[in-house]
């Protein structure tokens, strides 16, 4: 995060917030604990001097320092959780490092495809894994995606209406924009493509609230998949890469359709 700026905004939900307030409370205690034993030392330091210049020169007091306990190290009681994504904002060049999925640019709260692009660097970096946890990361990359059109939408939202609009569920979403800035998001978008991204939405539905199962909402949802009722929802790398692309559009297309507007 930067530390140039006295205001600064959350990369989660917009808010802004003073510098200051980056420091976490495990943080704070650390920073404590590891002041106070730089302040015993320098008192110790000091009271030495003060006897030795006392006692210097008298002839009937001699004063022999004690032996002092060795400067104690002080080390944090908790781990500093590792950051995924290094980014510098292409608007106001602030860089900063960012855990997880996040929507904004601290420096200047802009929210631009520069910003989606990082989301999917971070998703598709955690990828490269070992082949039997392959299954278990695509899950939470299908989520995690999800998520970042989620974040996105609701943004964007915010600024046409009141209305919340449920940005977990394409169609809902598309509809939600259709109707308050006059954009269908998914105009375009090639049908494989937009197959893909259907596809997307609805696997992590069931694998949230069904173990996975396709369902007869799924097949409702996806009908080209009504012969696949009842197996498990198959997750794969080049899907989600097609689904990103396809996402991009969706968002790009919105983005573009706001600035119009002002």
């Amino acid at each position: 995060m930067p530390d140039h700026r006295e205001t600064l905004y959350c990369p989660y939900c917009g808010a802004q917030f003073h510098k200051n307030q980056l420091i976490t409370a495990n943080q704070l205690k650390h920073v404590r604990e590891a002041g106070l034993e730089e302040v015993r030392e320098y008192a110790l330091d000091e009271i030495q001097k003060m006897f030795k210049s006392a006692f210097r020169g008298s002839k009937n007091i001699k004063y022999t320092p004690g032996r002092r306990r060795p400067k104690r190290t002080v080390r944090p009681h908790y781990v500093e959780r590792k950051v995924d994504t290094e980014f510098e904002c292409a608007e106001c060049t602030v860089k900063f490092q960012v855990y997880g999925i996040f929507g904004y640019c601290p420096g200047c709260k802009c929210e631009n495809l520069q910003i989606y692009d990082a989301n999917w660097a971070n998703i598709k970096r955690k990828l490269s894994t070992e082949e039997s946890e392959l299954q278990r990361t695509l899950r939470h990359a299908y989520g995690d995606l999800v998520s970042t059109f989620e974040v996105f939408c609701a943004q964007r939202g915010k600024r046409l209406t009141d209305e919340k609009g449920n940005f977990q569920v394409l169609f809902d979403a598309r509809k939600f924009f259709k109707k308050h800035g006059g954009v269908d998001i998914v105009d375009e978008i090639e049908t494989s493509d937009l197959l893909a991204l259907r596809r997307l939405f609805q696997k992590r539905h069931v694998f949230i609230h069904a173990g996975g199962e396709i369902t007869e909402r799924y097949v409702k949802m996806i009908p080209e998949d009504k012969p696949l009722l009842g197996t498990t929802a198959a997750l794969s790398v080049a899907e989600l890469e097609t689904a990103s692309g396809a996402m991009r559009h969706a968002l790009g297309k919105l983005i573009k359709s706001m600035e119009r507007k002002g």
